[in-house]
């Protein structure tokens, strides 16, 4: 694309649209504040059904050049399902939840079904390998049921939410009729399918696998673990009687991909954004599943102190304090040889300049949120000066945007290709900022939008993130440095509510018939 065409967001329509940006006359801060005035006094006069939480005004507040809220951009209108294929102990439970992980992170909301785990439900426990045997004509009518009754879940999650965007069917699905049983079920519900296959040849990676996860399910409690992975083995024997790989001379139509080893890829007819970025997240997966990954912020800096937001300023004594001891902690726990990345700040680099390790990487996307006008201000300068950025901010913390800033959403965004590199890497040492570990250690934890934006994030504190089963878990690291407090709680409805009605986004707020607030 010329560079001087620019790819510029219409909220109305959803679509995107290129233009000339030499035909567009430069936003102004009179004209920012002449259209937010006029679209405040269009939106005064509707009334808003439901809660005022619900309403999150993100819909109108859009202002000259700059949207008010952020939101992600339509990377498909349609409902998928992901079907994972392949033997068991292939890993396909960890990808589909990683998977899972990463595409609720980005905004496309994604949801698991693990048919283990309604087979449990419906059928019990303690299945016998013979079970799975395709000669047994009862296990297989029994499996056949279980498999079309989390089709119907599927297909009822998409009905019943209209944010639903990606069912991952956990399941083997290793023959061609049960794919035809899944396209049969959703294709006529409008839901697209896409089939994640994982083959692995390696049998000591199958054998650990097995050791790990699989004899400690809930299939086999109370089994000795000799026993249970004897039964286990056979239970892959049994699928591998039937078991019908994913190939082009047969398959050519699916859209599908295909994972050898977790290392090879064959990618087949995929069909939208989305399912462009889930292949390539898939292609950035981190096989060592024991890694720890350690994060902090930098150590105190002035305007932390201060307690003003933003700027670039240099650590206190308190938070050279804290760099030495983190120097010292990484010494003592024979972690000098890890990469360290920070971002382009003064104090991160700062921070890192006490560290015994060399191996020191710096990146812009790594910066805290921009926070525009609003940057070097106290939280009560900003109340003062900008009434109504501060109200807002509080109603829809994740989407709100800064006046000539970011928003969480934003950070996001920039911070994807740190999220692959971190999926690709053994062990590093994040040293960044309050902003941007929230986004990191919301997507490690599985965090919702909502929640992203109230992670506490301490100073003075390194944060270890390890991975468990499908999940991770994070500890904090305290070494007893003072530090001052820089996390601000979330505000309840009414003290929100009071603040928009006193900055006048709203004019006045009554109870309607069905007990919710409305807007006039």
């Amino acid at each position: 694309m010329p560079d001087f065409l620019k790819t510029f967001y219409v909220p109305s329509s959803e679509h995107l649209i290129e233009y000339d940006s030499a035909s567009v006359t430069t936003p102004t801060d009179d004209m920012f504040e002449s259209q937010k005035k006029q679209l405040m006094e269009v939106e005064k006069s509707r009334t808003w059904s439901g809660s005022l939480m619900d309403t999150k005004l993100g819909e109108f507040q859009t202002t000259f050049g700059q949207e008010r809220y952020t939101r992600s951009l339509p990377m498909s209108h349609s409902k998928q399902c992901y079907a994972m294929v392949g033997l068991p102990a292939r890993g396909k439970s960890y990808i589909a939840h990683r998977l899972a992980r990463y595409l609720n992170w980005i905004g496309v909301k994604s949801k698991v079904f693990n048919v283990g785990k309604y087979r449990r439900e419906l059928v019990g426990v303690n299945m016998s390998c013979d079970y799975y045997d395709p000669n047994n004509s009862d296990g297989a009518d029994s499996r056949k049921m279980v498999a079309g009754h989390v089709l119907t879940k599927i297909v009822e999650w998409f009905r019943d939410d209209p944010e639903a965007k990606i069912a991952i069917l956990d399941a083997t699905n290793t023959t061609r009729e049960r794919r035809d049983m899944i396209l049969d079920r959703c294709l006529p519900e409008n839901i697209k399918v896409m089939f994640i296959e994982s083959a692995l040849d390696d049998p000591t990676i199958e054998e650990n696998n097995i050791k790990e996860h699989k004899i400690r399910c809930p299939d086999y409690q109370g089994c000795e673990p000799d026993t249970a992975f004897k039964d286990f083995s056979e239970r892959i024997t049994n699928y591998k009687k039937a078991y019908q790989t994913l190939c082009l001379d047969l398959d050519r139509e699916l859209s599908f991909i295909r994972v050898s080893n977790i290392t090879q890829f064959h990618i087949n007819n995929i069909s939208c954004n989305v399912q462009s970025k889930s292949a390539y997240f898939l292609m950035n997966i981190r096989t060592n599943t024991q890694t720890t990954l350690y994060f902090s912020r930098h150590g105190e800096s002035a305007f932390n102190k201060e307690g003003r937001i933003g700027g670039d300023t240099n650590l206190t004594e308190n938070g050279i304090s804290y760099a030495r001891k983190l120097g010292d902690f990484l010494s003592e726990n024979s972690l000098t040889e890890i990469p360290v990345w920070t971002s382009l700040m003064k104090r991160t680099i700062e921070t890192c300049s006490y560290l015994p390790n060399q191996n020191i990487r710096r990146y812009k996307a790594l910066n805290e949120i921009d926070a525009g006008r609003c940057d070097g201000l106290t939280y009560r300068q900003i109340e003062e000066q900008y009434p109504e950025e501060f109200a807002l901010r509080d109603l829809d913390k994740y989407n709100y945007r800064y006046p000539r800033g970011e928003s969480y959403h934003d950070l996001c965004c920039r911070l994807e290709p740190i999220i692959m590199d971190l999926e690709k890497t053994n062990e590093v040492l994040v040293i960044c900022h309050q902003a941007v570990l929230r986004c990191i250690v919301g997507y490690y934890l599985n965090l919702s939008a909502d929640d992203i934006p109230y992670i506490e994030i301490p100073l003075h504190t390194v944060i270890k993130i390890t991975p468990v089963a499908y999940g991770c878990e994070r500890e904090n690291v305290e070494f007893g440095v003072k530090s001052s407090v820089t996390h601000r709680e979330k505000q309840t409805a009414e003290s929100i509510e009071q603040r928009l009605l006193s900055a006048g986004v709203i004019s006045t707020c009554r109870t309607n018939e069905s007990g919710g607030s409305a807007l006039r």
